[in-house]
């Protein structure tokens, strides 16, 4: 919507000039219906208007034109909620079988814990970047901050926060979390392959 602001500033003054000229002009209507006349009604001055054949001609292909951009913006709209909608699916899918995947033949419990607690942070993390990552920032930094700091170490907050791209800063903590858990390699690159769809999902962004 940033990149339309000088259009809607520039009808919108145009808009408000023709109004009140005319109301000068040609008078007005005030909110109980009563009319009163122009405060420079004068034949020497015309009130601005525009013929209504050239948007009586024009309003069916402005009418199609309306049907195409709305369809476009919902197909992008969806292509969007299915994106969010996988990547919500896979955090679960990746958390799940991490715990399900632990060796903890050769750890304590309170090892496991803290390792399956990582594993979970650096998911939010990733998922909390990206959402940052799509929103303006006068409306989500300071939360994202906030957050950050409170959940992460800080570190790892100040390393997402510091860095050029962050969601893919919070890929590489993960990435961690998962190399250093204790499990069998190919379950491990199992895992690894959920990192990479999330990767894909950022696309160019």
């Amino acid at each position: 919507y940033k990149n339309l602001s000088r259009e809607v500033v520039a009808t919108t003054a145009v808009a408000c000039f023709v109004v009140f000229w005319n109301g000068l002009i040609g008078g007005f209507s005030d909110f109980s219906g009563v009319s009163h006349e122009g405060l420079l009604a004068n034949p020497l001055f015309q009130m601005v208007a525009l013929p209504i054949t050239g948007f009586t001609l024009s309003s069916p292909s402005l009418g199609l034109l309306l049907v195409f951009r709305t369809n476009t913006a919902y197909k992008r709209w969806d292509e969007a909620r299915k994106n969010w909608g996988m990547n919500i699916n896979h955090t679960r899918d990746l958390v799940r079988m991490g715990n399900a995947y632990y060796d903890s033949s050769q750890v304590t419990p309170q090892r496991r814990k803290e390792d399956l607690e990582r594993l979970s942070l650096c998911t939010w993390a990733f998922v909390r970047s990206m959402k940052r990552h799509l929103s303006p920032e006068w409306e989500d930094e300071q939360f994202f901050k906030n957050e950050l700091y409170e959940r992460l170490p800080k570190q790892q907050a100040e390393a997402i926060i510091s860095a050029a791209h962050r969601p893919n800063r919070a890929l590489f903590d993960l990435s961690c979390a998962i190399e250093n858990l204790p499990m069998n390699f190919m379950r491990k690159n199992e895992i690894h392959a959920a990192v990479t769809i999330f990767e894909d999902n950022l696309g160019s962004s």
